[in-house]
């Protein structure tokens, strides 16, 4: 009897300590940090991998998921987000958490929901790495546009929650800095916000509109005159036309004529395929703005007229 109960008693023991090198192993398996996203072989969503990069800053881990971009996933069932027919000619890090990743004109051959799943398998790929906070699709060197010919602007893993089940339609959310006036209406101040919007409208409009609709701040004063309206806002080789109704011509009363302008122009050239702005009326050159500043010509950032905190 005291044999077999030192036999259960061993057995017990033995099965314990067997129940705690599992827990232990289970307890010290860390869950990776980083995933490469597919498209399943149906085409209806994206799908991840558990991923293990050899790179640890952030340009060596975009260097390294560039070419996981040609990687075959580990599961039959899956395939490449990017298809060997389209080919990423180069990229662009800009270390203020803006990726571009400029694709050849090849990339134009997918279409409708293939792409979105495409983009945003990539989208999501590049963003888990720390310091990219947005990404931003080119073909041969301009803003990727949609079956509209809009351009599609920044984009984060967020626009992509309701767009990888069968939607063609995503949201975007935007990263945008305005510049509205301060108090005494002879500076501006700067104002760093996140806008959620549908994706279909170019980002210079955006921003516009974003400045006409004012400040969220009650610290921070309007610039554009009630009742002004956007009549277009284009981007071509590095300048932005910003085309209003006469209303824009209504000064706010108490702020300068530099403030009006360059709360436009400051918060449009914070675009990287943004160098300049001119301002058209309804279509037309407008000589002067308020008293006698001249207003037909281009305009460039001015950041002497921007309220700096000490």
């Amino acid at each position: 009897m005291g044999k077999r109960r030192l036999v259960a008693l061993l057995i017990l023991s033995l099965a314990g300590l067997l129940a705690g090198c599992s827990a232990g192993k289970s307890n010290n398996t860390k869950e990776s940090d980083y995933y490469l996203y597919y498209i399943d072989k149906d085409e209806t969503k994206v799908v991840q991998e558990a991923y293990e990069p050899e790179a640890n800053t952030t340009e060596d881990l975009i260097a390294e998921f560039v070419k996981a971009l040609d990687q075959e996933p580990k599961n039959y069932s899956y395939r490449k987000a990017k298809p060997d027919t389209v080919v990423l000619k180069d990229y662009t890090y800009n270390g203020g958490g803006q990726l571009i990743l400029n694709f050849e004109t090849g990339y134009y051959d997918m279409e409708g929901i293939a792409e979105v799943l495409t983009r945003a398998a990539i989208v999501k790929s590049f963003c888990q790495i720390d310091g990219v906070d947005y990404v931003e699709f080119y073909v041969a060197g301009q803003p990727l546009r949609d079956k509209n010919e809009k351009p599609i602007s920044m984009m984060t893993d967020e626009n992509f929650i309701d767009n990888t089940g069968g939607e063609t339609k995503y949201k975007q959310n935007a990263k945008i800095s305005l510049f509205f006036a301060n108090k005494s209406g002879n500076k501006l101040v700067e104002s760093n916000v996140v806008v959620s919007y549908n994706g279909t409208i170019p980002m210079e409009q955006l921003i516009v509109e974003q400045l006409i609709s004012g400040p969220l701040s009650d610290i921070k004063y309007p610039t554009i005159p009630e009742g002004t309206k956007l009549v277009k806002a284009t981007v071509k080789e590095g300048i932005c036309y910003v085309d209003f109704n006469e209303k824009f011509l209504e000064k706010i009363n108490g702020i300068t004529d530099e403030v009006a302008i360059y709360s436009v122009v400051n918060s449009l050239v914070e675009m990287p395929t943004i160098n300049k702005v001119q301002f058209k009326i309804n279509g037309e050159l407008t000589k002067t703005y308020g008293e006698s500043t001249a207003f037909d010509g281009m305009f460039e950032r001015n950041l002497d007229v921007v309220e700096t905190t000490q």
